[in-house]
Order: structure tokens, then C-alpha cells, then sequence
């Protein structure tokens, strides 16, 4: 069976999803053959009484290329207002009455930029209600019109080169996150895991850390953390009818046939193999917990709220386990923006909008706004969550109701330290010829907004130029 997202997808990104998995099989085939150059050796970031602070920083990608006109509508933009431009996608001012209220724009405050002659006001979609706490408490930042490079439109190059952190990449291997992770020894060396990419396989992003895991369906569903089956699947621990599905009551007869296995090992393959079966058994314990909200958060019951539910009880692992332990990154990918035809329409009988982009739309929000309630509002820990998309849509709808493939986009930036509630960049207003066939201009570099969170958020601004070749520095002020 197909679903919406995929068959609205194109051609391009349907290969890159396969290709990323294939990639990922191949390689997780390939480290079993060889266990001991594949079985990482990992460490826990941690945060001891006076050690130096860092944030964890959460990247959340949009894999796809999400539509940001339609998640931060510029709505009074001379362009966007023409009949032409957008007859069923548009969402309209949230001071005009003309239109029922579910088809108006959420108003925001600080949400005007000025350019040329005139200012320019942005509002929520409204499928993205959810996140009106986060803005309205200053711990969430929209930047519009943002990205990596104009000249290429292709999910291919633009996922490499914004994962790359360097425009036209091409023959660079390693992430911008992994560089940094690279640069900077785990403030506690002494704790289990550093990074984790809720993904098939690591995201390139993360490549390049000396100390990084990818673990698909971290979690599954809420309760215990099913990662000693995920990982074991993903590694092929449980070659040679070792079987490691069950339930968790079962677990320390697994870890006992883990070890004899391992112990007799050869070097490294012993110590490499005990390391990986330690941070199974410290996932585990982590998630054995019954990891509970704080705030009355509730995450969704969909992969979306599992994932960033299972990076909280990561985050939120130093109280758990009273031993000031956390990971120092985590990166999830989130499926399905590539929305080439049925976005979404207004329903006047129900008097909201439906559609696939509106339900991913509800789903990433809703699950952000229960990270930022248990995570920073209520347990204020130190944490950045970034969220990305390789470029954004068309100015215009083609005619399938969708929008094919543009360039500059909306980005989110949360953290308890952030100087938000407010929309930055530059916006110049939109080209109104050939709308279907151009897209947003890219007024403001994405490295502009990494490069200060690694500067005031990671503690690393001596490592700029390792984590970004060739950009200097230039501040959004979204710190103090």
C-alpha cells in the first residue's frame, strides 16, 4: 500500500529514501561480517557540579523539503495575496473576517520584518496552534527565508550540503554536528553514550563524531525502551540463534548470552562488543524507568511523539538515573514534506484545513510543544532543538493542488535560553511572474544560526572554522 506522502512525492526523493536505507542495510551487513570495525566505542556526555555547561542540541529534519510558506504564511505579502498565486493553499490574515476562522493565519507578536520599502507580517499555519505556548513564552524563534545554497534544487545535493554545513560540498563525508562532536572531548568521559541518530542509519549530520550510534524506533510506544531489540536487529547481535526478541523480563538472560559470547573474545572485538552491549543495558535502564512527563506534557502516539518522547527521557536521563548523565546530541528524521500534489485544501463543512501536510503539520507541532512543556518549561534543562528542511516550496501552486521544489525556507529555533518569540531573517517581499517556477528567495545563511549555537549554546566557538570552513561568523542575536 502507498501512502499520501509517498505517492505525492517525487521520483528524487523516493530514491534518496531507498538509497538511505540501502545504504544503511549495506552497511549494517557489511559491520557484521567485520565486527570490529563497525561495533563503536561510545561515551555518554554528561554534566558534573561546575564542569563546563553545554547544551544538547536536537536536530529535527524535515526530510523532504517542507513547504514554509505554508507553515509560516507571509500573509499580506503582495505576491502571496494575488488570486494566481496560491487559490487553494493560501491562508489569509487572522484580522480578516471575510474568511471563516480556520482558514486565517495564527497573529504573532514580533512577527514583522521590513524590507525595501515596506514591513511584511508572518503568522502560524493554524494546524501549528500547539506551538503558540513556546512563541508566546519567548523560548521559540521562527527565521524565514533561510537555507544553504540557490543553486540547486535537488533533495540529493541539498541534504548533503546542509547536513555538510558547506554550500557545493561535494567529496566531503563528515556533518557540521559531527565535526563539532569531533572537536570537543564528552565533558564526562566516563558515562556511556554521546550521540544517537533516531534514524536508519547515522545522519550525516552526525558523521564525523568519534562516538555516535544510530538506533531506528528508539522508541516504539510508551513504557519500556524496546533497544535491545532495536539495536540487536540493527547490528546482528543475535547472528547464530541468538534471538533477542521478547520481553524486557527476559532481558538479563539475553545480556548473560551476550557476554559469554563477547567475553572470549578477541581484541578489540571483546572490549567493542561489551561497550555496545553496555549502552544496550543503559537504554534500557533508562527506559525501564517508565519515563513520565513532566508538566503533563503528552506527546502524540505516532513515530513523530516517540521519537522526541524517547529524546526527552534521554535528556531528562541525569535525574532518572541520579548519575548527571546525558547525550550530548541526538538527530531524528522525520519523513514525507515532499508535497508535489494534494497539500492540502480548506474544508468549509468542518471549517479546517485537511490534508497530508496539515496532519504532519499537527504531529510536529503537538510533539514539540510536549518536548518544550516536560523538557524546558518545567524541568528547564539545558537543550536546543533546531528544526530543518533541505529548501522550501514554490512561491506559486502548480496545478495539482501541491508545490514543487524552491529555495529558501522557515527554520525553528527552541531553548529555554533563547531571546524568541519573535521572526528573524530578511524579507524582501516575493517575485510575482513565473510563481509556479520560482521560489522563496534565500536571504539568510543557515550557518548563521549554527554557527551561533555551537558559539553560545556548545561552548565551541574556537572550533568555527573546523565546523564551518570558510563562513564568518555573523549573529541573528538569538542569545544573549
Amino acid at each position: 500500500m502507498i501512502d499520501h506522502n509517498t505517492a505525492c512525492a517525487c521520483d528524487e526523493y523516493q530514491r534518496l529514501s531507498r538509497r538511505r536505507f540501502l545504504q544503511w542495510s549495506g552497511t549494517a551487513a557489511a559491520a557484521a561480517a567485520t565486527a570490529p570495525a563497525w561495533l563503536p566505542r561510545v561515551a555518554f556526555a554528561g554534566e558534573t557540579p561546575g564542569s563546563e555547561f553545554r547544551d544538547v542540541i536536537v536536530q529535527v529534519y524535515l526530510r523532504g523539503g517542507a513547504d514554509g510558506l505554508s507553515m509560516l504564511v507571509p500573509f499580506d505579502d503582495p505576491t502571496y495575496v494575488l488570486p494566481t498565486c496560491r487559490p487553494t493553499l493560501r491562508v489569509y490574515a487572522p484580522d480578516d473576517t471575510s474568511q471563516a476562522v480556520g482558514r486565517r493565519a495564527l497573529g504573532l507578536n514580533n512577527a514583522t520584518l521590513v524590507g525595501g520599502s515596506r514591513s511584511y507580517v508572518f503568522g502560524l499555519h493554524p494546524a501549528m496552534s500547539a506551538l503558540l505556548p513556546a512563541y508566546n513564552d519567548g523560548k521559540l524563534a521562527l527565521v524565514h527565508g533561510c537555507g544553504l545554497t540557490n543553486t540547486n534544487q535537488s533533495h540529493f545535493d541539498a541534504q548533503r550540503w546542509m547536513e555538510n554545513g558547506l554550500a557545493n560540498s561535494n567529496g566531503v563525508v563528515d556533518g557540521w554536528l559531527g565535526r563539532h562532536l569531533a572537536s570537543k572531548p564528552p565533558v564526562n568521559p566516563a558515562t556511556v553514550l554521546r550521540t544517537i541518530g533516531v534514524a536508519d542509519g547515522l545522519q550525516r549530520t552526525l558523521l564525523g563524531s568519534p562516538q555516535a550510534l544510530p538506533i531506528p524506533n528508539l522508541q516504539s510506544n510508551p513504557g519500556a525502551v524496546p533497544a535491545l531489540n532495536n539495536l540487536a536487529a540493527v547490528t546482528a547481535i543475535n547472528s547464530g540463534g541468538y534471538g533477542l526478541t521478547g520481553t524486557a523480563s527476559t532481558s538479563a538472560a539475553r545480556r548473560t548470552i551476550l557476554d559469554n559470547l563477547y567475553d572470549a573474545a578477541p581484541q578489540p572485538l571483546s572490549s567493542k562488543a561489551q561497550n555496545t552491549i553496555n549502552t544496550i543495558g543503559r537504554l534500557n535502564q533508562i527506559g525501564a524507568s517508565g519515563y513520565t512527563p513532566a508538566g503533563g506534557a503528552v506527546y502524540p502516539s505516532n513515530s513523530t511523539g516517540y521519537a522526541l518522547r524517547s529524546t526527552a527521557a534521554l535528556v531528562a536521563a541525569n535525574s532518572l538515573a541520579n548519575d548527571g548523565q546525558f547525550v550530548e546530541a541526538v538527530a531524528i528524521d522525520l519523513g514525507g514534506w515532499d508535497t508535489h500534489a494534494t497539500q492540502f485544501a480548506f474544508n468549509g463543512a468542518t471549517g479546517v484545513f485537511a490534508g497530508g501536510m496539515v496532519s504532519q503539520m499537527n504531529i510536529l507541532s503537538q510533539s514539540l510543544a510536549a518536548f518544550y512543556r516536560d523538557i524546558m518549561f518545567t524541568r528547564q534543562l539545558r537543550v536546543t532543538v533546531i528544526v530543518i528542511s533541505e529548501f522550501g516550496r514554490r512561491i506559486g501552486e502548480n496545478g495539482t493542488t501541491g508545490t514543487d521544489h524552491g529555495l529558501g525556507n522557515m527554520m525553528m529555533v527552541m531553548s529555554p535560553d533563547l531571546i524568541g518569540g519573535r521572526v528573524l531573517g530578511t524579507w524582501n517581499g516575493m517575485p510575482n511572474t513565473n510563481m509556479t517556477n520560482t521560489g522563496v528567495p534565500l536571504t539568510t545563511d543557515l550557518r548563521r544560526v549554527l554557527s551561533e549555537i555551537v558559539s553560545k549554546r556548545l561552548n565551541n566557538s574556537a572550533a568555527l572554522g573546523t565546523v564551518f570552513p570558510g563562513f564568518a561568523r555573523n549573529d541573528l542575536g538569538l542569545f544573549a
